[in-house]
């Protein structure tokens, strides 16, 4: 049995990216993310404005770089005072459910920010 070299994959595009295709744009627009020379930069800086300690609990481990505004959500790549160094353990409590406690972070600009565990039912019961 023979296999095709050619892969060919079906991609839907809206009407949108159909145009920009048409004449020649980009096949998408969004915010500019950073290349991988870039992002080992970031990293760099971030982790040394940390001292190389986790934000949160101050463990010195293997540090992950967090973006508090989620890029989808209108974060960016850039900005040094939304990226936070933190170690795994915290990093997975971010985006842990509320019942077993989300740490929530709130950026208070020029690398400093504030950590807080919240608990409860769901987000919505958390609202006053």
């Amino acid at each position: 049995m023979r296999r095709s070299r050619i892969l060919r994959t079906r991609v839907r595009v809206g009407q949108a990216s159909r145009r920009r295709i048409r004449t020649g744009g980009p096949l998408a627009l969004g915010r500019q993310s950073a290349d991988l020379e870039a992002c080992r930069e970031i990293r760099a800086q971030v982790l040394a404005r940390a001292q190389w300690r986790c934000q949160a609990c101050q463990v010195r481990t293997r540090l992950e770089v967090h973006h508090v505004v989620k890029r989808a959500q209108g974060g960016s790549d850039f900005d040094l005072d939304r990226l936070v160094a933190l170690c795994p353990a915290c990093h997975s409590q971010t985006d842990a459910p509320y019942v077993r406690g989300r740490l929530v972070i709130t950026p208070l600009g020029q690398g400093q920010f504030t950590f807080m565990v919240v608990r409860g039912s769901d987000k919505w019961a958390m609202r006053g």
